[in-house]
């Protein structure tokens, strides 16, 4: 079983992505994010196997730990991602625009789950 958890933080608000993987995604969504909802769900098979070939292009394993701008706002965009699979933990973050190679197919993923996430393409 792998595990999914993404955060944004921005000065709209906060959204929450947290999901289970077997052989169906089993996820769930909170948010207080205008024009966002917060929701639970889960996907079928082939939308799962969609979800999981995205997130593996993303390369999660490759990210760096930390990603950060050289003059920092306070209260700007920040991004937190932590990946379990097969027994392995993959954690990294970041601030403003400073986004991992293959970002995109992370969010790619989530919108397989919530077809508004495209708010989280920096």
């Amino acid at each position: 079983m792998n595990n999914l958890r993404f955060i944004f933080n921005c000065l709209e608000g906060k959204y929450e992505f947290n999901c289970e993987i077997k052989d169906t995604v089993i996820f769930s969504i909170e948010t207080d994010i205008e024009g966002l909802e917060s929701k639970e769900g889960e996907l079928d098979i082939d939308l799962s196997k969609k979800f999981l070939e995205e997130v593996n292009n993303a390369q999660i394993e490759k990210w760096d730990r930390h990603y950060s701008a050289i003059n920092p706002i306070e209260d700007g965009v920040k991004w937190y991602v932590k990946y379990v699979s097969d027994d392995k933990e993959y954690v990294s973050d970041g601030e403003e625009s400073y986004e991992p190679y293959n970002y995109e197919h992370l969010i790619s993923a989530i919108m397989l789950c919530d077809d508004k996430a495209s708010y989280f393409m920096i």
